[in-house]
């Protein structure tokens, strides 16, 4: 009996498995495309190491739930509004585990001192909590920075000019890199799309430039990485965990990670 209720579990339970990996999958590429736009097939099948069809199934279903357009070998957003609920939902998932980060980061800062905030929404959960450590002087890319925080006299904000993105409501390209070199700050907190391997990457070129240029001009790099984030399907390398100063992330990372990135000397801190 024991046999054939194994004989019965173990299918569903495998046809299970590869329901929820299509479904982070999907969710990845809607993750991807919400910032760099378009994707081709190709790409795709070798970045998640799956087949082109299964690429081509992946964008059927995202194509007749209106989120994107399939175009000859590539496919694009669509529906910017529903792709944004789609990462809503994630970032309350992760909700807990960014309000330890957030707090541990914030405890890292003190008066007077000058700091680089990044364009990201882990990043932008800090804002709240920076009025009340003025005066400090904040530099960033992000105009939602700018915008969030420029009713406090006590802060100090210079932000870098360059090509903007309406898609990340921030500011990219040359003149931005260009701008960030005559500068200096005593910390900079940023985060970042994916960590595979110990490795920090991002999907648009564009950003990780701009992220490793402020990042030269810190004597100190923070980065706030909540446990979702330690996954396959890393685009374009920003920095090995090591090269920063300190690594933020939550209690529900797995131990067998843990273990990693202790043996590969990365600066880790679970905060909790």
């Amino acid at each position: 009996m024991a046999d054939d209720l194994t004989t019965l579990i173990q299918p569903h339970s495998a046809d299970f498995g590869k329901r929820k990996d299509s479904k982070s999958r999907r969710q990845r590429i809607l993750d991807m495309l919400f910032e760099t736009g378009t994707a081709s097939i190709e790409e795709l099948s070798d970045l998640f190491s799956v087949s082109r069809m299964t690429i081509h199934r992946d964008a059927h279903l995202l194509a007749e739930q209106g989120l994107i357009n399939k175009l000859h070998g590539s496919i694009s957003l669509k529906n910017k509004i529903k792709a944004e609920k789609n990462v809503v939902y994630r970032q309350q998932r992760a909700a807990d585990q960014k309000r330890e980060i957030i707090k541990h980061a914030v405890s890292m800062i003190e008066p007077e001192q000058v700091i680089i905030l990044d364009d990201s929404t882990t990043v932008a959960e800090m804002l709240p909590l920076l009025p009340a450590l003025a005066p400090l002087t904040i530099i960033t890319n992000a105009m939602g920075v700018v915008q969030a925080l420029a009713p406090y006299p006590g802060l100090k904000l210079i932000c870098l000019g360059g090509d903007y993105s309406p898609t990340r409501n921030a500011f990219f390209g040359l003149l931005c890199e260009q701008a960030a070199q005559s500068l200096r700050a005593n910390t900079m907190f940023l985060s970042t799309s994916v960590v595979h391997n110990g490795v920090a990457f991002q999907n648009d070129p564009d950003v990780v430039k701009v992220k490793q240029a402020l990042m030269q001009i810190a004597d100190h790099s923070v980065l706030l990485v909540d446990s979702t984030k330690f996954k396959k399907g890393g685009l374009h390398r920003l920095a090995s965990l090591s090269k920063f100063d300190d690594v933020l992330t939550d209690k529900e990372l797995k131990p067998a990670i843990r273990q990693k990135l202790a043996e590969a000397a990365v600066p880790l801190h679970v905060c909790s």
